[in-house]
């Protein structure tokens, strides 16, 4: 009964988790489904409140984090230990937990950090700060797949799928196979993200843990958990033990992962059980079984905790003007299509890295310090890695929180997100008078938005040059990303600043000298 109760776990692990991957890997394809693609990220509690903490309306998506938080007042933290494809990942690594062999019980006083840690995000959310979101298990676990495992997969098919192409017999179907997978799991070229060593660091870190105890960032770091944990702190359906028949053998409590059980194994920590029934496989005298309210040793939170909670909120509020350092390179930074306001932006983006899987181009990137502390990892325009498709809006489509709207195509294509400047002391036309002309080739706007003109060139001489029309211009970045110039580009992209519904452009210091 054991064995096959616990394989009944590993099987719905193993189905969620693979329902996770294959969502992230499908994810702005036009697949008809009835629940959105990025689902684990809209079933999340978490995401939901601090994207309410940030002013959104409620809306459908939410209700995804509503049923979590409904079968988490039913069965306490069973979403952790059956659906949460981080908590699987972290079981895979679970005989970490045997190099150090260090006693259970050793870190019991860490239990309270999950709740600390979610308040200390919830007021860092309230004052527009939404940078621990980078601790969010699924948002960890979706940006960490993104820039490692995708680009991985890509790589490995593209280069086997190059070398059957050599086969005559094998080619078409090569073809046909990469069509089909274009966008899923092979995209045009390879894909790069230039800050994925940091996330792959932050990653590794999480999983090292298990070192210290199995599931240990699950018992004493995960915000997620510390939530679920206040949330299920008394469910319907507890583990129950039948005193009479309990020899306190103590197996349960040995083989209890998240330490739930007591000492003498007789009653549960709610807060900390996912339900995983292990305590059940394991008792020789099947003392355990699922009950409705049952026995329970859920104490509220000391006035330790409670100080500790208030005091971290505290330190937490008074470290938010830290997140504006450095100061942000404002002429440089370029937000996605439909990307709001900057500090709204900031508010709502919980550096899930979904648009980066989206995007077909490698275009979006995840920022570092570049742009202060409180923009680490979202994601900004880099028009030397690629463009941005004027026939894509993808972005705003897997985007849970609304920090990226979703635009119609038609909207997206006149969302001016920059506008092309063109350096007149660089540009191979302006300074020789003929040639190149690449960018106004390349435009993709009908209407183009770079002209040929006849003006004088830097040396007085009259001659067709190319010249950005700046009403026009929505800042794709193709042009940039295209002229041939090798280093600094002879046209270059800058963002445009959104007040009071205008758009207004950036003003360089240099601007006469641009066309």
């Amino acid at each position: 009964m054991g064995v096959r109760l616990s394989n009944y776990r590993r099987v719905i692990q193993a189905f969620f988790f693979l329902l996770f991957l294959v969502l992230l890997a499908v994810t702005a394809k036009q697949i008809s489904l009835p629940f959105p693609t990025e689902l684990f990220l809209v079933a999340d509690p978490l995401i939901a409140l601090v994207t309410l903490l940030s002013g959104v309306p409620f809306s459908y998506e939410m209700l995804f984090a509503l049923v979590t938080v409904g079968v988490t007042l039913l069965l306490g933290r069973v979403f952790c230990g059956y659906a949460c494809p981080m908590g699987t990942f972290l079981d895979l690594f679970a005989p970490l937990s045997r190099v150090l062999k260090i006693k259970r019980g050793s870190f019991k006083r860490l239990k309270t950090l999950p709740v600390i840690m979610l308040a200390i995000i919830l007021v860092m959310s309230v004052l527009g700060v939404n940078v621990l979101m980078v601790l969010d298990p699924l948002a960890m676990l979706t940006r960490t797949t993104t820039v490692t495992i995708f680009p991985g997969l890509d790589y490995v098919l593209s280069t086997i799928a190059n070398s059957l192409y050599s086969n005559r017999n094998v080619a078409p179907f090569v073809d046909k196979t990469v069509w089909k997978l274009s966008g899923i799991l092979v995209y045009g070229g390879q894909r790069t993200f230039l800050s994925a060593y940091w996330m792959i660091i932050l990653f590794a870190f999480v999983v090292s843990l298990n070192a210290l105890g199995s599931r240990f960032w699950c018992r004493y770091l995960c915000p997620l958990g510390g939530l679920l944990g206040l949330i299920g702190r008394a469910p319907l359906y507890r583990r129950k033990v039948a005193v009479d028949a309990c020899t306190s053998c103590l197996k349960c409590a040995k083989s209890c992962s998240m330490e739930a059980v007591s000492d003498d194994g007789l009653t549960t920590d709610a807060a900390s059980c996912v339900l995983c029934l292990k305590c059940r496989s394991n008792c020789p005298q099947e003392a355990i079984s699922v009950d409705l309210k049952p026995e329970l040793s859920n104490p509220m939170p000391s006035r330790r905790t409670a100080i500790a909670t208030v005091g971290a909120t505290m330190v937490a509020a008074y470290t938010v003007p830290l997140s504006k350092w450095p100061k942000p390179d404002e002429l440089t930074l370029l937000r996605p299509p439909g990307a709001l306001k900057e500090s709204a932006f900031l508010d709502k983006c919980v550096r899930c890295g979904a648009c980066l899987k989206a995007c077909p181009t490698n275009v979006l990137q995840p920022a570092l310090l570049q742009y202060g502390v409180e923009a680490v990892w979202t994601p900004y325009l880099d028009f030397n890695m690629s463009v941005c498709d004027w026939s894509c809006n993808a972005c705003g489509k897997v985007c849970p929180t609304g920090a990226i709207e979703h635009l119609k195509l038609k909207a997206k294509q006149k969302f001016v997100v920059g506008v092309a400047e063109i350096d007149r002391a660089k540009c191979i036309p302006w300074i020789a008078g003929h040639g190149c002309g690449v960018c106004v080739e390349l435009c993709p706007l009908p209407d183009k938005a770079i002209i040929i003109e006849e003006r004088p060139t830097n040396y007085g001489k009259m001659a067709v040059l190319p010249v950005v029309v700046k009403e026009k211009c929505i800042g794709c970045g193709i042009c940039e990303k295209k002229c041939p110039l090798p280093r600094r580009k002879a046209i270059k992209v800058f963002p445009t600043k959104f007040e009071g519904g205008q758009d207004l452009f950036y003003t360089l210091d240099n601007r006469d000298d641009m066309g």
